[in-house]
């Protein structure tokens, strides 16, 4: 009976799970203001786009009424895993099936997106907003002062 060598195994079918965690996702590092998660929770790729484009939206709005030059807008949220999905009348044994969607796992203390050049009054009408339009929770990080 033939081993399999696990470690660099060129037949895995699975993407392997990292070992190293990213130190620095949950740290400010462009923008002024953040939105970070409190939850560990899988975003759907349409739940992505919305909070996109309500971002951008709002976004456009408050630039129009102040003067205080562009808003910039870093968004992390990126839909990078793959949802399969097989018909229910399919039977055990019928492989893994087709891809139907992609998703986004957030994890405890992700930042979601970063804001630049934003007025602080503003800031926390957004954020208010955005933590409505979302269905987790999160937490407002700032380095205002």
């Amino acid at each position: 009976m033939k081993r399999f060598n696990l470690k660099n195994n060129p037949t895995r079918q699975y993407k392997q799970i990292k070992k190293n965690v990213n130190q620095t996702n949950h740290i400010l590092k462009r923008g002024y203001v953040g939105l970070r998660s409190l939850e560990q929770v899988q975003v759907d790729v349409s739940q992505i786009n919305s909070l996109k484009q309500f971002l951008q939206k709002e976004l456009k709005i408050i630039e129009k009424k102040t003067d205080q030059g562009k808003i910039k807008l870093w968004f992390y949220m990126l839909p990078n895993r793959a949802v399969t999905k097989l018909s229910p009348e399919t039977r055990m044994g019928k492989g893994k099936g087709p891809i139907v969607s992609y998703c986004c796992y957030i994890e405890q203390g992700q930042l979601l997106f970063e804001i630049a050049n934003l007025p602080e009054v503003k800031t926390l009408e957004l954020v208010s907003k955005v933590r409505n339009f979302i269905s987790f929770k999160a937490q407002l990080l700032s380095r205002f002062s």
